[in-house]
């Protein structure tokens, strides 16, 4: 059916509905969209006045302006003034899509002075207490954070509505003590509504931005405002907070959509919908296989030691002697060629090079003195060995990681609120980007397969007037600073992958930035980090930090990269395989006992003939443990099903052939027995201790087929 829109101009109402999902707006005596239902349930969502600053209404000059248009979309605009803001709000139906409509915010100031905009917030709303009574009708409500359902600290993220009420949260940057706040964040909330979820997702791909859940108080009820508009997190988007004359402020699309099934199902709609944005694989993505050769190198552990009073070490005299002296001992050519070897006897496809490959920290020189020139290492590792190289990028080196105050010139220094310069980079000055853009740019020509963006949180704020940003510098002036860099590398070598950790937050495992901002191929980055679980991969995926990947997958497409130590692995390959399952470009490095080294030999060969099951495939998740990979154009997936306990298991999985992207029907089974039991598929398997049992499902497939199971 397609989208409705209506106006009763005795009433003042207007109606907007989309399939299942209906949107009542009064127009007196303001804006005021007070009512959200499903239609199918009839289930309300949002039963009280939309929420605006000062608990009034947009006063709107003329009627609603109907829009409706050849691709079956309808919209509805409503254009106001509250206070001295003018506020234009948008709800869009769009006609290719059942049960979704979109809403859009846009501020702007009229008037001849600036205005301070920061305490801008709006938003529909759901009445969840009156007096101490909670209201029946949300009893069963609970919420999750899109993507990480399951946090990377390992605790799950599935709340009782009430607790919004009840309680806020806290966010954080490295380096930073975590805030406070009353005000529940993420890129998008899936509410789970027994049959149905409803999806509230935010999507701003100009400045940062979440979709909030915040507790109101009116009178002797408490409310939740949901979707609307509003700051979060140190500001942002920090351009709403102050407007100039005649400037206005277009926040984020927010997209209300409901779903049938479980709070999965609300991920799954939107991973669809930031694919439908662009966040998608490239159909010509193909990373190498790397062998990182520090698991097995003394260098970055030792270190260390170089750096352990910070600034103090590093602007010592004797630093870069004492640094030279050790990158002869522990990263000379032999030992790399070494690393190389054991690269190509497991079946990897590069060398990937961190800490100590140039000249010193942060300066991105190729170690001629030490590893040989260039162009002779790169085609040693090709003829030789079969090998790609990669390479780590410190890009600024901010504390707590090592820092190199010289490896650009003084003018990329960050002046302190004084105009003192500082032992920091800012990443937003010409200095450090052409010094940078030049360096990284002779590697990529060269013929460097990849570069890791790491050391890149935030550096500022910089008070350095020369440099272009504002008074003082912002978090997301420095993110735009990184993103410009890989734009400006794209646009010359495009074959070259680079891998973005957080700009914000760097090498840690906090998240601060929205996964999506900034992933726009093949003009962007190419993956993001899988946090830190590099070190210790068992013990992160026993404890459950590493199973937040798994909710990460159900919910983007955009790869996650992650190299890891396989001395923590065993007879199983699990460390192998969890990570392969859950990292679409995977690395690993360090040789462990010989029967686990053979194990992983075994794994590697298999994990080569399905690579772009994993590369690519479509991830459907039965549970945490069972992980399907699809490629739904020859009609096939392969399935990993885990068991992280410390005894055998017998497992029984069931599951429908379209639950994971396969046309519903008979499917053949490769790897395991199965039987059919109505519409599901069942599975009865036996599962070592802390192992894994790798199996396929091909549905009816004319056509192309992948390689069989060995």
């Amino acid at each position: 059916m397609s989208p409705k829109v209506s106006f009763d101009r005795s009433s003042g109402h207007v109606v907007l509905t989309n399939g299942r999902l209906e949107v009542t707006i009064g127009t007196r005596p303001g804006v005021n969209a007070r009512l959200l239902r499903d239609v199918g349930s009839g289930r309300i969502l949002a039963d009280r006045d939309y929420s605006w600053p000062g608990r009034d209404f947009p006063k709107m000059d003329g009627d609603p302006l109907i829009t409706r248009r050849a691709d079956g979309s309808s919209s509805v605009s409503f254009k106001g003034r509250l206070g001295l803001i003018e506020i234009e709000q948008t709800y869009t139906a769009p006609g290719s899509e059942s049960g979704v409509v979109l809403e859009q915010i846009t501020i702007r100031n009229p008037t001849d002075k600036p205005l301070p905009a920061a305490d801008f917030k709006c938003g529909f709303v759901k009445r969840v207490q009156e007096g101490s009574a909670w209201s029946p009708d949300t009893a069963d409500i609970r919420f999750s954070p899109v993507p990480y359902r399951r946090e990377t600290d390992g605790h799950l993220r599935d709340f009782p509505l009430r607790e919004a009420a009840e309680h806020g949260m806290a966010y954080e940057a490295w380096g930073e003590a975590p805030v406070q706040t009353p005000v529940w964040g993420a890129e998008a909330w899936v509410w789970s509504l027994g049959p149905v979820a409803l999806l509230i997702a935010k999507y701003n791909p100009d400045s940062m931005e979440w979709s909030l859940l915040e507790p109101e108080r009116r009178g002797t009820e408490t409310l939740i405002r949901f979707g609307g508009a509003g700051q979060w997190k140190n500001g942002h988007p920090e351009r709403s907070a102050r407007l100039l004359p005649g400037e206005s402020c277009r926040f984020g699309e927010t997209r209300l959509q409901v779903t049938a099934g479980d709070w999965k199902h609300g991920f799954y709609a939107f991973r669809r919908y930031l694919e439908d944005k662009g966040c998608r694989i490239p159909l010509t993505y193909n990373p190498p296989i790397h062998w990182n050769e520090l698991y097995d190198n003394d260098y970055y552990f030792k270190a260390g030691e170089l750096f352990k009073r910070g600034w103090a070490d590093v602007l010592a005299p004797d630093f870069n002697a004492k640094n030279e002296r050790l990158l002869k001992e522990t990263y000379s050519l032999a030992l790399m060629l070494a690393e190389a070897a054991k690269a190509k006897e497991l079946g990897c496809e590069a060398l990937y090079l961190d800490p100590g490959w140039d000249t010193g920290p942060e300066e991105h020189i190729w170690d001629a003195a030490r590893l040989g020139p260039m162009d002779s290492f790169l085609k040693t590792m090709r003829q030789d060995y079969g090998l790609q190289v990669s390479l780590w990028i410190s890009l600024g080196g901010v504390p707590p990681t090592y820092p190199n105050p010289f490896c650009c010139p003084p003018a990329a220094r960050l002046l302190d609120k004084d105009g003192k310069p500082t032992n920091l980079l800012c990443f937003a000055s010409p200095s450090f980007q052409e010094t940078k853009e030049k360096r990284l740019l002779d590697l990529c020509r060269r013929g460097i397969a990849f570069l890791m963006f790491d050391s890149d949180q935030y550096s500022g704020p910089c008070y350095d007037p020369s440099h272009g940003h504002r008074i003082p510098s912002t978090r997301e002036e420095h993110a735009a600073a990184i993103l410009g860099l890989v734009r400006r590398l794209k646009s010359h070598t495009p074959e070259v992958l680079i891998e973005l950790h957080d700009p914000v937050t760097g090498p840690s495992g906090i998240h601060y930035t929205p996964t999506y901002f900034g992933y726009d191929p093949p003009r962007s980055f190419d993956c993001l980090w899988g946090h830190e679980f590099m070190w210790s991969p068992m013990d992160d995926l026993l404890a459950g930090r590493a199973v937040s990947l798994y909710y990460y997958n159900l919910a983007y497409s955009i790869p996650l990269y992650l190299h890891v130590n396989l001395k923590q692995d065993n007879e199983n390959a699990l460390v192998f395989w969890w990570y392969a399952s859950t990292c679409r470009h995977l690395g690993v490095g360090g040789k462990p006992a010989a029967a686990v080294w053979e194990a992983v030999k075994k794994a590697m060969r298999t994990y080569k003939l399905l690579k772009r099951f994993y590369t690519h495939g479509t991830f459907y998740g039965i549970d945490e443990t069972v992980h399907a990979h699809t490629l739904a154009e020859i009609r096939e997936s392969v399935i990993n099903i885990f068991n992280l306990e410390d005894k055998p298991v017998r497992k029984k999985v069931r599951f429908r052939p379209e639950e994971i992207g396969l046309l519903s029907g008979s499917v053949v089974t490769e790897g395991a027995v199965s039987e059919r039991s109505g519409e599901d598929v069942v599975l009865d398997l036996d599962i070592p201790a802390r192992g894994q049992v790798l199996l396929k499902v091909r549905g009816h497939n004319p056509g192309q087929r992948s390689p069989e199971l060995p």
